[in-house]
């Protein structure tokens, strides 16, 4: 039996990975239990398909009665392996697990920046109780290794996506009589978190110093504590006549078959999955090279590849994608191709081979 654990209260991309992997060992008889928040969207999630969630309310990283919980659910339930999908997930299952439970913990990371040096960081991230880290890039995989992780620990099981979600274009017309786009109107798509690594005010800026005559509108997709620092920053760079920010939306493979291009300019990716749904709509695309955004894009081939924060660069990018649509579709193509690289398929089937070295046929429940 198989633990994942997750603390997050809403549903980004880290979440959706985990769907993903869930749905996937399902294919294959594989017993697991998925421990999250109460009431979260991936209660609801794994509820709705069938997939068995056990809620349990964690407070923070040094939740003891979650930990605690935790502990009694892996005796109770004989869990053979922990996975942890979030920061504070693997601080609670390195708990409950320390001294106590003599079962491998594998860590997911997902983030690019560098733990913290204090002592409980150092604690934390080098303990031995650590079993595998598998970090969704090797931009990941180098920072941790500088962290004074030992390499020997670390194996990088990139992000993938379900391919087959973006075989058919979705029907979208419904989304320019809501946003009133005309046909005509070139859409540039954003769609990340309003945080501040998303890095959404280098867009804006980049927006307001295009040169395109061709009509064109940036939609931002999602929502966060900066929301209204951005609108605030569009009005002041008379830019809100071509900026639409749409909030939270959940009709994603929509909105990709509205976007005639896709734009990330975030400052840290630990690899970006946004990107990935993107080049699977075959869309071009204008990014930062933060993170691990570099490791899926190809420079001149289906994207422009600029500095992060280098709001001139994302400009001239755009301006050449917005005004050519044989560009447009040369790097749509290109990407629509160049993504197969990063299926679902394959980092279910890695992930669940670093399971099988330390579980054997017993992965599959009683060694049947």
């Amino acid at each position: 039996m198989i633990l994942h654990v997750n603390t997050s209260r809403e549903w980004r991309g880290g979440e959706q990975q985990l769907y993903y992997l869930v749905q996937g060992l399902a294919t294959f008889k594989i017993p697991q239990i998925v421990v999250g928040q109460p009431g979260s969207p991936l209660e609801t999630k794994c509820k709705e398909n069938g997939y068995e969630f056990v809620p349990i309310e964690m407070r923070g990283e040094w939740d003891r009665k979650a930990y605690k919980n935790i502990r009694s659910l892996c005796i109770s339930k004989n869990i053979k392996l922990i996975h942890t999908h979030t920061a504070h997930a693997h601080t609670l299952a390195l708990l409950a697990k320390r001294n106590h439970l003599n079962i491998p913990l594998i860590v997911s990371r997902r983030v690019d920046f560098k733990p913290k040096s204090s002592f409980f960081s150092r604690w934390k991230y080098q303990h031995l109780a650590n079993d595998y880290y598998l970090p969704v890039s090797q931009k990941i995989k180098e920072v941790m290794i500088d962290s004074k992780i030992a390499p020997e620990r670390i194996i990088t099981v990139y992000s993938g996506i379900d391919l087959k979600r973006f075989s058919k274009s979705a029907p979208h017309e419904y989304l320019r009589d809501e946003f009133q786009i005309s046909k005509k109107c070139i859409v540039i798509g954003n769609v990340a978190a309003l945080v501040d690594h998303k890095d959404q005010e280098t867009l804006l800026n980049a927006i307001a110093k295009m040169k395109t005559n061709t009509d064109f509108r940036l939609m931002i997709v999602g929502d966060g504590k900066l929301e209204n620092k951005l609108k605030n920053q569009a009005e002041q760079l008379g830019i809100t006549n071509r900026v639409i920010f749409t909030g939270y939306r959940k009709d994603i493979p929509a909105l990709l078959s509205l976007f005639n291009i896709f734009t990330l300019t975030s400052k840290e990716e630990g690899l970006g999955t946004s990107v990935l749904d993107a080049m699977a709509s075959g869309l071009p695309i204008v990014a930062t090279n933060g993170g691990g955004i570099g490791e899926m894009l190809d420079h001149n081939e289906g994207a422009y590849m600029c500095s992060v924060g280098d709001s001139e660069s994302i400009a001239q990018g755009l301006d050449k994608l917005v005004g050519s649509e044989e560009l447009r579709t040369k790097f749509g193509t290109f990407n629509k191709t160049s993504v197969k690289r990063f299926s679902v398929t394959k980092t279910v089937e890695k992930t669940k081979l670093i399971y099988y070295s330390f579980l054997g046929d017993s992965l599959y429940g009683d060694g049947t």
